[in-house]
């Protein structure tokens, strides 16, 4: 026979209340009072009913996650990590859509994820995306939590890396190693938040050494196959013939791309060219040549993100901005 709240209650002696609150994670309840009921809970095999709760409670204990490239970006991969972990220890489930950067395919992400009654949603928006959408959750009153990229129309809880700081830090490595021909390596010109504050870092440590610019590699397309569009960005810039002694990659999948080009040129890296990528990917120490990045804490942003959105889904809604700091990570490259 199934254990239930009365045969709990009757071993902790306590009222069906009271386990009930403990339970569910209620306030006004003894911490102590609250240890005790969940280590009787747990001895006696208790299984929790979450269908009965969120039928109750009027919710689904299930939650979103809109990234744009799931499937093939470890970065995001990590991120997730992070977001599961702290839902599943709060028994949320997730379900998540890749937008491949594609605003209609995220529109349609986010519409049937409303449609599924999730009780908030963690996103990685696309640029250019149609912020009505985002309008319409508000609207709604469905929470939702920006992480890594973020929509400055939109006011909400905001997960983010000090981007700006942490090219900042890689460029002025560089400098302080001698070079003074540095590259910034970029995706595609649109106004992505994360690629602006890296370059402004970028940007900033050039201008505060008194150093002159270096042209600027873009990436085209990269969304797809970045490490492809940085391979080919590369040897198109190398036909250019222009001064350079380091690249600061915007990711270090583009960096990987670079990489490969500037071995087929027969650039040895870094006695010729050095080369720092930004993320910290976990495949990097398995190279060949391990790359030089900016350490991004993802499982960190994960993390803190599901922790804001089940907040705000209780009704702590404060738009709170939490920005992680970035390390640099010296490795063969540079």
């Amino acid at each position: 026979m199934a254990v239930t709240i009365k045969d709990i209650a009757k071993e902790a002696g306590v009222s069906k209340s009271t386990v009930s609150r403990a339970l569910n994670n209620k306030p006004r309840i003894d911490e102590k009072t609250k240890k005790r009921i969940l280590e009787t809970a747990k001895k006696m095999n208790y299984r929790h009913n979450k269908l009965a709760t969120s039928l109750r409670s009027n919710k689904s204990m299930v939650v979103g996650v809109i990234f744009p490239g799931f499937t093939t970006s470890h970065f995001y991969a990590e991120i997730f990590n992070g977001i599961e972990d702290y839902c599943v220890n709060e028994e949320y489930g997730v379900l998540i859509g890749s937008s491949d950067s594609d605003t209609e395919k995220e529109e349609k992400i986010i519409q049937l994820l409303e449609e599924r009654k999730v009780d908030g949603m963690i996103i990685a928006p696309t640029i250019g995306v149609n912020i009505d959408y985002y309008k319409h959750l508000q609207k709604d009153n469905i929470p939702f939590v920006f992480i890594d990229k973020y929509l400055p129309e939109i006011k909400t809880d905001i997960i983010k890396v000090n981007n700006t700081d942490g090219a900042y830090k890689a460029t002025n490595y560089l400098i302080e190693k001698g070079h003074k021909k540095i590259v910034f390596m970029s995706g595609p010109e649109y106004p992505c938040m994360s690629i602006k504050e890296r370059y402004q870092g970028y940007k900033k440590a050039i201008l505060n050494n008194g150093l002159e610019f270096s042209k600027l590699i873009k990436a085209e397309k990269y969304v797809f196959n970045q490490r492809k569009s940085g391979y080919e960005a590369m040897k198109k810039f190398l036909k250019k013939d222009i001064n350079f002694s380091a690249i600061l990659a915007v990711n270090d999948s583009i960096a990987i791309g670079a990489m490969r080009a500037l071995r087929e040129a027969n650039i040895k890296i870094p006695d010729e060219v050095a080369l720092i990528g930004f993320n910290d990917d976990d495949i990097l120490k398995y190279l060949q040549k391990p790359l030089t990045t900016v350490k991004v804490p993802k499982y960190q942003m994960g993390f803190k993100a599901a922790e804001l959105l089940i907040s705000k889904i209780k009704g702590n809604d404060i738009n709170e901005t939490i920005v992680l700091d970035t390390d640099l990570v010296v490795r063969n490259t540079s």
